[in-house]
């Protein structure tokens, strides 16, 4: 393989990346309703980041064969393997930056979720209701598909919620029960 097969197919293996981290920085930069100005900063340098060190690396592959020739043609493969040392320990510590950027601008700005004010699994009533009723223009009454003579099934009280796999919400049709003959 000649010299330059060698060094186009180290840049199209490279360039899905380089592509993809170009247009995340395009958008970033061009997303200023969308994003608040911490998370978009934090979004920059973290694709900006990564889109350097994609760079170095597609550099390094494409020029290895002729270092590595000249290197070894004079005799100073030592001067060789500290250079290809350094560019691989600045990709292994700048890869993990860059992408706890990314990642940090998912999350800043993001307030905490309040925890619930009633137990995990707890009933929940339908959205418009409030816990002592029925919701606006719902008739009171048993649900549809309810059979006479079993009362009509109502809410889990709190604090009574369904174990693991189970449904806090009541059955659509009450449970068969098995007479005895």
């Amino acid at each position: 393989m000649d010299m330059f097969s060698y060094r186009l197919t180290q840049l199209l293996g490279h360039l899905p990346v380089l592509l993809t981290l170009l247009g995340v920085l395009v958008l970033a930069a061009t997303a200023r309703r969308r994003l608040p100005g911490r998370a978009r900063s934090l979004l920059i340098a973290g694709a900006a980041v990564l889109l350097m060190l994609e760079l170095l690396g597609a550099a390094w592959l494409a020029a290895l064969p002729e270092l590595v020739r000249s290197r070894s043609l004079s005799g100073g493969m030592r001067q060789f393997e500290l250079m290809n040392l350094t560019v691989n320990v600045v990709r292994w510590l700048g890869y993990p930056v860059g992408l706890g950027l990314v990642v940090a601008a998912v999350f800043v700005g993001r307030a905490a979720t309040p925890a619930p004010d009633r137990p995990w699994g707890a009933w929940t009533p339908p959205a418009g209701a409030t816990a002592a009723g029925p919701p606006p223009g719902h008739t009171a009454g048993p649900p549809p598909g309810h059979t006479a003579g079993h009362p009509a099934p109502g809410p889990v009280p709190p604090g009574q919620a369904a174990g693991w796999g189970g449904s806090d919400r009541p059955p659509a049709v009450p449970p068969q029960v098995d007479r005895a003959d």
